[in-house]
């Protein structure tokens, strides 16, 4: 959750590379797929996530949002492995993706569907996060829209 947040809180500017004119349920809808589809991918049960996606500004000259989210199980037996699944996923969608092995495999990813994933193997839980893209959108209505249901 702290990784999302600091990715929220670096900021973002809606632009054509980021679908600007996606909605924001579009960018909320496509980093919860990305991350469920990540974790279907893993020999792991026992998905759970941490609340519902968090919308924050991420832009401070205009009216726009980005979605975190994060998502843990118990961890794996086969981390590294786990890892390389998650970095050859990843490429497929577009995103650029770096492996860190030591001490504990993490994949970090930018782009394609989403601004950012990240994917932690330590300690003793696997833990999938990230932000999706920034889009127009009104953080107060969206915050109301998530409370009322």
């Amino acid at each position: 959750m702290a990784l999302a947040a600091a990715v929220l809180l670096a900021g973002c500017t809606p632009d054509a590379k980021e679908n600007a004119a996606d909605t924001p349920h579009e960018a909320r809808d496509a980093l919860v797929k990305t991350i469920h589809d990540t974790a279907a991918r893993l020999a792991v049960a026992g998905w759970n996530e941490d609340s519902a996606p968090d919308v924050a500004r991420c832009d401070a000259a205009e009216p726009s949002v980005a979605y975190g989210y994060g998502y843990g199980a118990p961890s794996g037996t086969e981390h590294l492995a786990d890892a390389e699944k998650v970095a050859a996923y990843w490429k497929t969608l577009g995103m650029t993706v770096r492996v860190v092995t030591e001490p504990d495999p993490v994949v970090f990813g930018t782009g394609g569907p989403v601004k950012a994933l990240s994917f932690s193997t330590a300690p003793g839980d696997y833990y999938i996060d990230g932000t999706s893209l920034c889009v127009l959108g009104d953080v107060g209505t969206l915050t109301d829209e998530q409370v009322v249901g």
